[in-house]
């Protein structure tokens, strides 16, 4: 074997490598934080906590981002303990976090409560 065919192996193994890191990286900087979901939701604290009657456009902006960014079953059930966890420390009134999706003009395949199985 030539030093050149040992050297194009060696460097074709090191971009390999770099790939599949790379994408390693991408995939978790693409994995939905809860701190990140309750910013997205910060602008829905007046509603939640019962001092607006309805949610502002910001915070169903927020809501809407958070939906979309839900893709795949995972990130549905992490956004779900995020917002089971979030709801159950009592900062949130249960009725109006129950209801935000739909006031928002949005479906969540789970209703927001401290008490829901995140597992389904």
């Amino acid at each position: 074997m030539s030093c050149s065919s040992s050297f194009a192996k060696a460097s074709s193994l090191a971009i390999l490598l770099l790939l599949a890191l790379t994408l390693q990286q991408l995939e978790a900087d693409m994995s939905m934080s809860c701190s990140g979901m309750l910013t997205d939701l910060s602008p829905c604290l007046g509603f939640l906590q019962g001092e607006e009657d309805y949610p502002s456009a910001d915070c169903c902006d927020g809501a809407s981002s958070l939906v979309a960014a839900a893709a795949t079953t995972a990130d549905r059930q992490e956004a779900c303990e995020c917002l089971k966890s979030a709801a159950g420390e009592g900062s949130a009134e249960v009725t109006a976090s129950r209801d935000l999706p739909a006031d928002c003009g949005l479906s969540l395949p789970f209703t927001i409560s401290p008490d829901v199985d995140c597992s389904q």
